[in-house]
C-alpha cells in the first residue's frame, strides 16, 4: 500500500475512532445527566462557556492525525462544528490508543461517566 493510500486509510480510522468517542461522552452524559453530580457539573459548565465556545482538540500518536472544532450545546451535548488537517496553536491533544480503548469498552464509560478523561473541557474552558 503506498503511503498516500496508507494516510488516507489512518485519518479514516483516526475520525472514525474519535468521532465514535464523542458518541460514547454524549450518551454517557444523556445516561447520567439527571444523577448528582454530574448534572451540576453539566450546568456549571455550560453557564461558564456559553454557546458561542469553541473547543480545539487533535487525535494524535506520533503526531496530529485529525484536528476538530468541538462546541457543547445547551441541550448538554458535544457537537462537531468542522475538521482539518491544519493544526491551530492551542488544541487538546487526544491519545488514539486511549479512544480506541474507549470506543472497545463503551459500556464501561457510559455506566461509569467519571472514567472518561474529561480534561479537555476542565482544563481547555477553566
Amino acid at each position: 500500500m503506498n503511503n498516500s493510500v496508507r494516510n488516507t486509510v489512518d485519518e479514516a480510522e483516526y475520525e472514525r475512532v474519535f468521532e465514535r468517542y464523542l458518541d460514547i461522552c454524549n450518551q454517557a452524559i444523556e445516561k447520567n445527566k439527571d444523577k448528582f453530580p454530574y448534572n451540576e457539573i453539566w450546568k456549571a459548565r455550560w453557564k461558564n462557556l456559553g454557546a458561542n465556545t469553541i473547543l480545539q482538540c487533535a487525535v494524535y500518536d506520533d503526531r496530529p492525525k485529525v484536528i476538530y472544532s468541538l462546541q457543547l450545546t445547551e441541550d448538554m451535548k458535544i457537537k462537531i462544528l468542522k475538521k482539518t488537517n491544519v493544526p491551530p496553536e492551542d488544541i487538546w491533544p487526544f491519545k488514539f490508543s486511549y479512544l480506541k480503548h474507549v470506543v472497545e469498552n463503551p459500556e464501561d464509560y457510559i455506566q461509569h461517566p467519571a472514567n472518561l478523561d474529561w480534561g479537555w473541557l476542565t482544563g481547555v474552558f477553566g
